[in-house]
């Protein structure tokens, strides 16, 4: 089959390189905003002579579908393609247009379902591929995978394991298209997730249990650069924890520095007086790893905010 693929992000390589070497790559989208990763997508298009076009929100009915109308595509396939299509361009292949999403639908429909996924410390990750229609994450479900999250895995590793996964999926998906009667289910409707907000991706040391922070922590790495929480009236932001033991600690609130030296690192208090090993962190001037942070001089019975009100600590930098 031809096939063309509207992607955004380097979740979407395997996919195209899957399909390049099955000879059924016809053309590749991208949106119109230029970053990093579809730069990298670019660069496989033009070393590999595959047609491509960046396109923004307003040219989907013009441009676009002039285009697509040319090549004439059998099916198309969407990965991590942030507009929603018109049906004029739903239309455009015979075998319709097939979105590869990473959540369970409808329960983890919206633009990040990992974030959630992780946050909600799941232990199973979906592969979702339905026939789109003119509404995001829902129409006809035509294949879906269950895999196991890895504990500790943070968003940029799941979603990279999933992205190898969907990619030796097409060979199914477009086998059950050719049916002469495919029967696929409606999916039902469903409330999507909205995108983390700051209360989202906030610590809530007074509230939150140790394995609930480290789930939080592994949902914002690296895609939202951690879990934020304050210190000495800065924002920072967690990328990595692990659990830890501390005898004879002093009880003191959730958020506080039970221990701090530069051989073991900084140990957190959490609120069901259990401990989290700070092994990541982005301060205003620096990524530090926890024993980098007590090397510098964070001590003992300081203590990381839920919130950026604290008016005991004198705003400074973190480096002494």
């Amino acid at each position: 089959m031809k096939t063309v693929v509207f992607t955004n992000s380097s979740w979407g390589i395997p996919l195209l390189m899957e399909l390049y070497k099955a000879k059924n790559l016809q053309g590749i989208v991208i949106p119109s905003h230029v970053h990093h990763e579809n730069e990298n997508i670019e660069a496989f298009a033009v070393e590999n002579k595959i047609p491509l076009i960046r396109v923004d929100k307003s040219q989907l009915n013009t441009t676009l579908k002039a285009w697509l109308i040319d090549l004439a595509p059998d099916v198309i396939f969407c990965m991590t393609f942030p507009y929603l299509l018109p049906k004029e361009i739903l239309d455009i292949p015979e075998n319709g247009a097939v979105n590869f999403h990473f959540g369970k639908l409808p329960e983890y429909g919206g633009a990040d379902p990992l974030f959630w996924i992780l946050k909600e410390r799941q232990t199973l990750a979906h592969i979702t591929v339905h026939l789109m229609d003119s509404t995001f994450d829902h129409g006809y479900l035509v294949h879906q995978e269950q895999i196991s999250i890895f504990p500790g895995e943070n968003w940029g590793l799941l979603g990279a394991r999933l992205s190898l996964i969907s990619a030796s999926i097409p060979g199914r998906v477009l086998a059950l298209l050719k049916q002469p009667e495919p029967n696929f289910r409606k999916i039902p409707e469903g409330q999507i997730k909205p995108k983390p907000d700051l209360k989202d991706l906030t610590i809530d040391w007074a509230n939150q249990t140790a394995d609930s922070i480290e789930a939080l922590i592994n949902a914002s790495n690296p895609k939202y650069g951690g879990a934020i929480t304050y210190f000495r009236g800065s924002m920072v932001r967690i990328l990595e924890v692990s659990p830890a033991d501390v005898s004879n600690a002093t009880l003191l609130e959730p958020g506080s520095i039970v221990y701090a030296d530069g051989q073991n690192g900084i140990f957190v208090l959490c609120s069901d007086y259990r401990f989290l090993r700070i092994n990541l962190i982005r301060t205003p001037e620096a990524y530090l790893t926890g024993h980098k942070l007590a090397a510098l001089g964070v001590k003992l019975n300081e203590k990381f905010y839920s919130g950026n009100k604290e008016k005991e600590e004198k705003k400074s930098s973190l480096i002494l």
